[in-house]
């Protein structure tokens, strides 16, 4: 005996398969957001890094290890506080807190406030000259 051919099961097979392809592309939505996500907060994060490199002579693992600590310590995640830090040309206090004591400012890392006072990087603390 042959096998009977069924016209109404194949609507059926193609709405299970269009239905499994619908599942199918919603995650596949939700991993390109997720990894343009990731890949958006690395970019602010090495940014961050060679901010905190190049404002305190650090090398770029200590840098990012700074920025982690900060993250830590204030119990936030790493992309807040490189997104702090780059939004400022002040170090962020959080940062401060962390950073290593041979870390030191470059010179022209000391940001005018108004007239003659001048914050300090590093700490924060108001310089008169």
């Amino acid at each position: 005996m042959g096998h009977k051919f069924d016209a109404r099961a194949v609507p059926a097979q193609i709405e299970a398969e269009m239905e499994r392809l619908v599942v199918y592309a919603d995650a596949q939505e939700r991993k390109v957001t997720e990894l343009q996500t990731a890949l958006d907060a690395r970019v602010v994060i090495e940014q961050a890094v060679g901010i905190l490199s190049e404002r305190f002579v650090l090398p770029v693992a200590e840098a990012f290890e700074v920025l982690r600590a900060a993250a830590r310590n204030s119990r936030r995640e790493v992309r807040i506080v490189a997104e702090e830090l780059r939004a400022s040309r002040k170090t962020p206090l959080a940062i401060s807190d962390v950073l290593p004591p041979s870390a030191d400012a470059l010179p022209g890392s000391v940001v005018e406030l108004h007239g003659e006072a001048l914050r300090c990087p590093r700490c924060g603390t108001l310089v008169n000259h």
